[in-house]
């Protein structure tokens, strides 16, 4: 894949024309040109944070060892990089599912990533261009190949050992992880867990019946001990 790579002062960021755009979903953001690429995620942080403070879009990392990648989106980009900055939110990431992205960054260090804004877009397309650029690089780090499904979501052992020390009834039981927080909740029923994150039990079962995330926050796993 080709760019028209334009050099600014800071050697370490380059901003290039897109040639991942579909204009089918054209955004708001049309002063920036597309990719917008920090070569050393480690050395340009404090330049990542200040330029995608409350901006929406869809980024990449980039394993510049053995060039494997990873797409996300978020909403508000800053916040979502403060996370990968943040080595003990790593970790504790890592405890509960078997994210590929934080464990290369643990791995191979922030210095060997760079970093790329792939599209700045409204919250309300945000998923679409994300299962775009899924589709288009193909990331090997993505578990998920779907944007905002747990499809592929793989809980680690010490977690679902969590979950079966945490049952003391019968039945089925609804376990909510919130992935901001790591935060784990146990419910006895789906309308309670419906109930506590503010949708209705209709909705929560539709996504528990496609495996998608809820509100771009909670995993929902639904079993019976």
């Amino acid at each position: 894949m080709k760019y028209n790579i334009k050099k600014m002062k800071n050697n370490n960021i380059f901003y290039t024309n897109s040639l991942y755009l579909n204009k089918k979903y054209s955004h708001t953001f049309s002063k920036y040109k597309f990719p917008i690429v920090y070569k050393n995620s480690s050395l340009n942080k404090t330049i990542v944070l200040k330029e995608n403070k409350n901006k929406s879009g869809i980024y990449r990392l980039v394993n510049k060892i053995n060039g494997e990648s990873y797409v996300g989106s978020s909403i508000n980009l800053t916040n979502r990089f403060r996370k990968y900055y943040n080595i003990n939110y790593l970790q504790g990431k890592i405890l509960i599912d078997n994210s590929r992205i934080y464990r290369a960054l643990l791995k191979y260090g922030y210095s060997n990533f760079s970093l790329e804004i792939l599209d700045y877009c409204n919250k309300e397309c945000l998923k679409i261009r994300e299962q775009y650029y899924l589709d288009l690089l193909k990331p090997v780090y993505n578990i998920c190949k779907t944007a905002g499904s747990m499809l592929g979501f793989k809980h680690s052992l010490k977690t679902i050992e969590k979950f079966k020390n945490r049952d003391t009834g019968t039945g089925h039981f609804t376990i909510m992880i919130n992935i901001e927080n790591n935060s784990i909740k146990k419910y006895n029923s789906i309308r309670a867990a419906a109930k506590d994150i503010g949708i209705s039990h209709t909705n929560l079962l539709y996504h528990i019946k496609n495996n998608r995330m809820v509100k771009g926050n909670y995993i929902i796993i639904r079993y019976k001990p």
